[in-house]
C-alpha cells in the first residue's frame, strides 16, 4: 500500500530538510518577511498626507519631508526584500539537488526488475518531474513557502484596517480571491488528472530526442536512411504530447474567464462602495487612502492565494517524489556475506520465472545444479531464457516459483552487494563508461595497475590500450573529455572481459562474450577459456554451437525447460535437436568457406 502524504507532513518533510541542510535559508526567510510585508505600507498612507497637506497648509518644506521619508523607507524595505530573495534562490536550488541526490541514489539502489518495468518508468517520470527545474515541484513548494508569510501578514493588517471602516468592501474583495482560489484548484484538479497520460507521453518524446542526440546511433541512422523516419516519429511524440498541454491550456482559458468576471464585480463593487462613503462626507485624503488600501489587499491577498495554491498543486507532484522514495523497491534483503575462498555450485529447483504483467512463462519448474568448477555451456534458441537464467543467478530477477541456492544456501539469504561481489559477468549489452580505461577495467575501485594490466593482456587488449595517448589513464568517449578514446565494438567486449578477469570473483559468466570480435581474436579466447577460468564455476553461452565444445557440460534450452544435457560428443550421439542445430551451423560455415575458395 503507497504511504499517503498530507500537505502538512509533506511540509514538515521539506522544512526537515532545509533545516538539516542549510539552517541560514530561515535567516533570509524573515528578512524577507518583514521587508515584504512593510512595504505595501507606505503607498497606502503616502496619498492621504500628501492630499491631506496639499488641501490644507500646503507646507513645501512638510511635502518635501514626506516624499523623501517615503522614498528612503520603500528604498530600505526594497532593498531588505530583494537582498534575502537573491540570496535564496541559489541556496533553494540547492535543497531541490538534495532531493535529487536521493532521487537518484534510490534509483541506483532499487531491485533491477523495476527497470525493465514500464509501469514503474511512468511513476518515476512522475516522481521526477517534481525535481526537474527550478520552476515546479520541490523547489516552487519552498519558494511559496518563503514568500507566503509576507502577504499573509500584510492582507491580515489591510484587513483589519478596511474591515473596520467598510467590513463590505472587505467582504467583496474575499469573494472575489476565493473565486481565484477555487477556479486555480479546479484546473490543477484537471492537469493533475493528466499527469500519468502527459509523463507517458514526455517518456516518449525525451527517448525520441535523447536518440537524436546520442552518436552511438549515427551511422545506423545515416546508412539505414532512418533520418526521415526518426524526424517523423519525433514530430508524432511531441504532436501527441503537445496535444495533452492542448487540453489543458483550454481549460484553463475557459475557466478563467470565470476568474476575470469576478475580478470586475469586486472592482465595481469596491469603487461603488467607497463613493458611497465619499457621499456621506468622506475627506478626498481618506478616500485616497482606502482605495490605496483596497487596491493593496487585494493584490497581496492575490499573491496570498497564488501562493497556497502553489503549495497545494506542486505540492501534489511532490508527493509523488516522497512516494518513491518511501516505497519498498527492493527485493529480499539476506544479510549474509559472500562465500570466500570457494567456487559455488548454484541449483535452480522446481523454478519457474515469467516477466512481470508477462503471461508467458521463461521457465517452468526448471531443475539444473552447476556443480562446482564445472565449465558449463548454456545453448538455445533466440528467446530461450538463456540471458534470463543469468539475471536469476546473480540475483537481479527473482523467481516466480521455486528457489536458486549457492551452495545449499538460498539465495535471498545473500546481502545483494555480497551476492554481486560473487560473480565476474560479461553481458551481452557491453556499457564502456566515460572514466580512464582503469577506472573501466578495476570498476572504479581505486585500480591496480599491474591487475589491470595483466586483465588487459588476458583479455587481448593491452597492444591497444598501449597505443592510447595516456595508457591506462586515457579517458574513453567523448563526453566528458574531448580528446576520449573510441573504442571499436569488439575492443568494447574485450574491456568488459578484462574487466570480469579483474574482478576475480567465485564465478565466471559470459553471456556472448566474443560476438563482436572477429575470428582469430575469437578462437584466441576459447583456447585460453580454461586458463581464464581456472579455479572458478564458468557459465558460457554462445549461439555459436562450435564454441562450446571446451565445456564440461553443455545444457540446450527449449519450451521453458532443459531440452538436452550433456558432453558435445554425447549430444551429437543422441541426435537430437542440438545435433540438428550444430550440423545446420557447420553447412552454413561450410559452404560459406567452399565459396571463399572457389571465388579465390
Amino acid at each position: 500500500m503507497k504511504p499517503s502524504y498530507p500537505v502538512a507532513k509533506t511540509l514538515r518533510r521539506l522544512l526537515a530538510n532545509a533545516a538539516s541542510n542549510d539552517r541560514g535559508v530561515f535567516f533570509l526567510f524573515a528578512l524577507y518577511t518583514i521587508g515584504a510585508a512593510l512595504l505595501p505600507f507606505p503607498p497606502v498612507v503616502l496619498p492621504k498626507l500628501v492630499i491631506g497637506e496639499l488641501t490644507g497648509a500646503a507646507r513645501p518644506e512638510y511635502l518635501f519631508y514626506i516624499v523623501g521619508g517615503f522614498f528612503l523607507v520603500s528604498a530600505a524595505l526594497v532593498f531588505m526584500k530583494d537582498v534575502a530573495d537573491q540570496n535564496s534562490y541559489m541556496r533553494i536550488a540547492r535543497l531541490r539537488i538534495d532531493f535529487v541526490r536521493d532521487q537518484f541514489t534510490k534509483l541506483i539502489r532499487i531491485d533491477y526488475p523495476h527497470a525493465e518495468d514500464d509501469k514503474f518508468l511512468d511513476r518515476y517520470e512522475k516522481a521526477f518531474s517534481s525535481t526537474r527545474s527550478n520552476n515546479n515541484g520541490v523547489e516552487a513548494v519552498y519558494r511559496s513557502l518563503f514568500k507566503a508569510p509576507a502577504p499573509a501578514l500584510t492582507v491580515l493588517a489591510l484587513a483589519v484596517f478596511i474591515g473596520m471602516k467598510n467590513p463590505l468592501i472587505l467582504a467583496a474583495i474575499f469573494v472575489n480571491i476565493a473565486a481565484v482560489v477555487f477556479i486555480g484548484r479546479k484546473v490543477h484538479a484537471f492537469r493533475f488528472g493528466k499527469r500519468e497520460q502527459l509523463g507517458h507521453a514526455e517518456r516518449r518524446k525525451d527517448y525520441f530526442l535523447r536518440t537524436t542526440h546520442d552518436f552511438t546511433y549515427g551511422k545506423d541512422i545515416r546508412v539505414y536512411n532512418l533520418r526521415e523516419r526518426f524526424i517523423e516519429n519525433c514530430r508524432r511524440e511531441i504532436r501527441g504530447y503537445v496535444d495533452i498541454l492542448s487540453v489543458i491550456a483550454k481549460r484553463e482559458y475557459l475557466w478563467g474567464f470565470l476568474g476575470l468576471a469576478t475580478l470586475l464585480l469586486s472592482d465595481a463593487a469596491t469603487y461603488g462602495l467607497l463613493a458611497a462613503d465619499v457621499a456621506r462626507g468622506m475627506s478626498i485624503a481618506d478616500f485616497s487612502m482606502y482605495l490605496a488600501a483596497a487596491a493593496s489587499l487585494s493584490l497581496y491577498l492575490k499573491n496570498l492565494s497564488a501562493e497556497i495554491t502553489t503549495v497545494l498543486n506542486e505540492g501534489e507532484y511532490v508527493h509523488e517524489l516522497f512516494r518513491f522514495l518511501d516505497e519498498d523497491l527492493y527485493g529480499p534483503r539476506g544479510t549474509r556475506g559472500p562465500v570466500e575462498g570457494d567456487t559455488l555450485e548454484i541449483e535452480f529447483r522446481d523454478v519457474s520465472f515469467k516477466y512481470p504483467r508477462g503471461e508467458k512463462h521463461i521457465f517452468e519448474h526448471l531443475n539444473l545444479t552447476i556443480r562446482k568448477g564445472e565449465r558449463l555451456a548454456l545453448v538455445g534458441v533466440n528467446g530461450a531464457g538463456k540471458s534470463t537464467l543469468v539475471k536469476l543467478m546473480t540475483g537481479l530477477f527473482h523467481p516466480t516459483e521455486g528457489e536458486i541456492f549457492i551452495n545449499g544456501v538460498p539465495i535471498g539469504e545473500f546481502e545483494k552487494k555480497a551476492l554481486y561481489s560473487m560473480f565476474s559477468a560479461v553481458f551481452q549489452e557491453v556499457n564502456v563508461l566515460a572514466y580512464t580505461v582503469l577506472e573501466n577495467v578495476s570498476a572504479c575501485d581505486g585500480g591496480d595497475r599491474a591487475r589491470a594490466e595483466e586483465a588487459l593482456k588476458k583479455a587481448g587488449l593491452w597492444e591497444k590500450v598501449c597505443s592510447l595517448p595516456k595508457g591506462l589513464d586515457t579517458v574513453l568517449l567523448k563526453v566528458i573529455d574531448e580528446q576520449g578514446a573510441i573504442l571499436s565494438g569488439g575492443e568494447a567486449q574485450k574491456l568488459a572481459i578484462a574487466r570480469a578477469l579483474y574482478k576475480d570473483a567465485n564465478m565466471v559468466v559470459m553471456d556472448e562474450p566474443t560476438a563482436a570480435l572477429d575470428a582469430l581474436a575469437e578462437q584466441d579466447i576459447y583456447e585460453r577459456f580454461g586458463e581464464l577460468t581456472k579455479g572458478k564455476t564458468a557459465l558460457y553461452i554462445s549461439h555459436r554451437l562450435a564454441s562450446t565444445r571446451f565445456c564440461d557440460r553443455i545444457i540446450l534450452l527449449d519450451g521453458a525447460r532443459v531440452a538436452e544435457e550433456g558432453t558435445h560428443a554425447e549430444l551429437m550421439a543422441s541426435r537430437g535437436k542440438y545435433c540438428e542445430m550444430f550440423t545446420v551451423q557447420g553447412k552454413y560455415y561450410t559452404q560459406g568457406a567452399a565459396g571463399k575458395g572457389a571465388k579465390a
